[in-house]
């Protein structure tokens, strides 16, 4: 089996695999140099080593060429002042041309035979005279890369509501499919700025803990069943997974609502008979 490193050369956290041999030693966030199927480029260590199988292999790996000295470092540091210099002018030629697109990032190769500008539209665009005036100006070889508004997301970065760094920024590779139930089974309020992340979406966070509460409510009845206590027939207004307990307004012939809190250790206790009626259930 082969030994491989692990290298990321984006935000976007997707890891590509190259060999390396023992002479050179690596850590967690050593900078590598490393030849590519499209050029020379730099790339962040973010699995020192693992040992991987022939069958696990799609295309033959490259090589790691060597980590990197103070002189790459430096002219490291330089690419990145060009690539937000390159990312302005690529904005102005894209407004020259009307384009519906908004660009987001750029990416130099360590080599510079190629720049790369990531953008995000809701349609296909026609930008050959924009490559044609990007190429005059820059020298090389020129590619504009679409992307969803989840992964431009992943490569600006940002804070969530939490106050942490975004998830897709921080550790999240590949997106789940994420669906509006799962903050209905959390009992999360349906408030857009409360669910959605700064991409305009589902916040990724919504799928942690959905299967906790998924399998935690098989314990309780549904939100809004009528069921026998022992202090009579009531309906359950209120599911708390948290504090594991449910509330049950009594039937009363009075105007006054009486309520009562029945914890978990409770419900196992007591037989709660479920009350034949219709009525109108959260999704769970």
């Amino acid at each position: 089996m082969p030994k491989v490193t692990g290298l990321k050369f984006t935000k976007t956290n997707y890891i590509y695999y190259f060999k390396i041999n023992d002479s050179i030693k690596l850590k967690k966030g050593d900078i590598c140099l490393v030849k590519t199927s499209i050029g020379l480029d730099l790339g962040e260590v973010v699995i020192p080593y693992k040992y991987i199988k022939d069958s696990e292999i799609d295309t033959p790996l490259k090589s790691i060429l060597r980590k990197t000295n103070n002189e790459d470092l430096k002219k490291w540091e330089i690419i990145k002042q060009e690539e937000s210099k390159a990312l302005n002018i690529c904005k102005e030629k894209a407004k020259k041309y009307s384009m519906p697109m908004k660009l987001i990032y750029v990416k130099y190769l360590f080599d510079k035979s190629r720049i790369i500008f990531y953008f995000i539209s809701d349609q296909r665009i026609d930008f050959r005279e924009l490559v044609k005036d990007l190429a005059k100006i820059f020298k090389t070889k020129i590619e504009l890369r679409q992307v969803g508004v989840r992964d431009g997301t992943k490569l600006i970065g940002g804070m969530g509501i939490c106050g942490r760094e975004i998830c897709c920024a921080s550790f999240i590779k590949n997106f789940a499919p994420i669906h509006i139930n799962m903050a209905k089974v959390q009992r999360i309020a349906l408030n857009q700025s409360k669910v959605s992340g700064i991409c305009g979406r589902l916040m990724c966070c919504l799928s942690y803990e959905s299967e906790f509460y998924k399998e935690a409510l098989k314990k309780y009845p549904e939100l809004g069943e009528n069921i026998k206590t022992e202090k009579g027939t009531g309906r359950v207004i209120e599911i708390n997974i948290l504090k594991k307990y449910i509330t049950v307004e009594l039937e009363d012939e009075s105007d006054v609502k009486k309520r009562i809190k029945i914890s978990e250790e409770e419900l196992e206790k007591i037989n709660i008979m479920v009350v034949p009626q219709k009525v109108n259930k959260m999704v769970r």
